[in-house]
């Protein structure tokens, strides 16, 4: 048996996020699902809520689900960590890995850092999102889940937000955020 790796900001996380969690234990051959936030997208300026909030946040949000683990491996390192340093920590763990990514990032995919390298040691898994076209090579996830989080930044959809945190996001980014933009 197999882990996934689900990577992203989480910023916030959101009941997509949770649909890719729970679609992903269903329907791929694993043995637990590591979620992990990273400290800052390396494709991005930077993050709206710090990375030890959102970690503490996915934290709560799985916490007892012994299927589901939440790593602190690039939010703990202090700087943006690419995707090949965290699947290579993760093969010293278990050799067979599946990555998830969401169909936004297809585009841009080869662009990732050692992505010949990356392509050759991971079993790819996309996330399908906003009716984005998936080459039939990559594993797919039907997420019917139409979020993001900066869409939930903006407005704040408390019902898109997971329960157990969803107070603490909303006055989060409700008192932050909005100084901000």
């Amino acid at each position: 048996m197999a882990i996934a790796l689900f990577g992203g900001s989480f910023d916030p996380p959101h009941s997509g996020h949770l649909a890719v969690v729970y679609e992903a234990l269903r329907s791929l051959p694993i043995k637990k699902i590591v979620i992990v936030p990273a400290y800052v997208n390396p494709f991005k300026k930077g993050t709206h809520a710090p990375a030890a909030l959102r970690l503490k946040w996915l934290q709560a949000i799985f916490e007892g689900n012994e299927k589901v683990e939440v790593s602190d491996f690039e939010t703990h390192k202090g700087y943006p960590v690419r995707t090949i340093e965290t699947v290579q920590y993760y093969l010293r763990k278990d050799p067979n890995i599946y990555l998830i990514v969401g169909a936004d990032n297809l585009e841009t995919l080869s662009k990732w850092y050692r992505f010949d390298e990356l392509d050759g040691l991971v079993t790819w898994v996309i996330a399908k999102r906003d009716q984005l076209e998936i080459d039939t090579q990559y594993l797919t996830l039907d997420i019917d889940e139409p979020i993001s989080s900066s869409r939930l930044r903006r407005s704040m959809e408390y019902e898109k937000l997971p329960k157990k945190v969803a107070d603490e996001i909303t006055t989060y980014y409700k008192e932050t955020y909005a100084k901000t933009h």
